[in-house]
């Protein structure tokens, strides 16, 4: 396998966690220390359309290189990166609509299902980038 190509795949999944990681870490602890409770709503109504946008791209791009260069295994991991990213991405607007209307059941199972996407593409990245540094 050509290490140029292996980088490529090891650098999508890195960017993925890294990009992780800072949210987790550094953006979401800090934004309501920081901001009073409408502005942490604003930042954060702008921060993660982005954030999983991102994460859809890079998977997006990882799902494009698996599908040209390695296997059938591959391909799948990236297939569940890819969607676990679009749905973060697509569930947003309904996350924003039932904390605006009092929903509370119903946020808290999205925004649940926003941290177990978070967690399935964190799984995937790692396992990947131990998967392929093994080729």
């Amino acid at each position: 396998m050509n290490t140029l190509i292996i980088s490529l795949l090891i650098l999508c999944y890195s960017l993925v966690l890294g990009i992780i990681f800072a949210q987790v870490l550094l953006t979401a602890p800090v934004v309501f220390k920081v901001l009073d409770d409408e502005n942490a709503s604003k930042f954060l109504r702008k921060i993660f359309p982005r954030y999983y946008l991102l994460l859809f791209l890079i998977t997006l791009l990882a799902l494009l290189i698996s599908y040209l260069f390695f296997k059938t295994f591959d391909i799948y991991a990236a297939i569940i990166a890819v969607f676990f990213s679009f749905l973060g991405y697509i569930i947003i607007p309904l996350t924003n609509i039932a904390r605006d209307r009092g929903w509370d059941n119903l946020f808290k199972w999205l925004h649940n299902l926003s941290v177990f996407n978070t967690l399935v593409i964190m799984i995937v990245a790692i396992m990947q980038i131990f998967r392929v540094t093994t080729l």
